[in-house]
């Protein structure tokens, strides 16, 4: 009897430490379509954590920045390679706090590729606050799911 109580106990320990850090994602952004971006990212990522959050779990979600969707992070975009792109400057309004709130709010973290960035020429400065540049994507990429995140691509 002792011995089954203690395979049970067991168990419920491992259970119990495999689901202890809720729910993790890392989304892998590249697409430069800003509807999708809308719909695939920023909606999900707001429909996903109200739901983790109703179910009193945790959840962090990654945004690992690279490819056309470079333009959408950036603040100052006069300073920046995006100067003269319609589709970044006309959404950029409305992006902005739908970003800054993910952030806020739901605790996403924001990660650009620096190769990248580097490539366009796309300085740290220009970036919003949020917005964190010190690896290359696959790093992050490869990082996060070591560490147990679930993987959606936004291509």
């Amino acid at each position: 009897m002792k011995l089954i109580k203690g395979a049970v106990l067991t168990c419920l320990l491992y259970v119990s430490a495999v689901y202890a850090d809720g729910a993790k994602v890392v989304y892998d952004l590249s697409s430069g379509d800003s509807a999708k971006i809308e719909k695939e990212m920023i909606k999900s990522i707001k429909n996903v954590a109200q739901y983790y959050k109703s179910q009193n779990q945790e959840f962090k979600a990654i945004v690992v920045i690279s490819g056309d969707a470079y333009k959408y992070f950036i603040q100052d975009l006069k300073e920046s390679p995006y100067t003269m792109d319609k589709a970044a400057i006309e959404i950029q309004p409305k992006f902005r706090p739908l970003l800054q709130e993910l952030n806020d709010n739901d605790h996403v973290t924001f990660k650009m590729c620096s190769v990248g960035m580097k490539v366009r020429q796309i300085k740290q400065e220009t970036l919003y606050p949020f917005v964190h540049a010190d690896m290359m994507k696959d790093v992050y990429l490869i990082n996060a799911q070591n560490e147990g995140y679930a993987y959606i691509p936004v291509h």
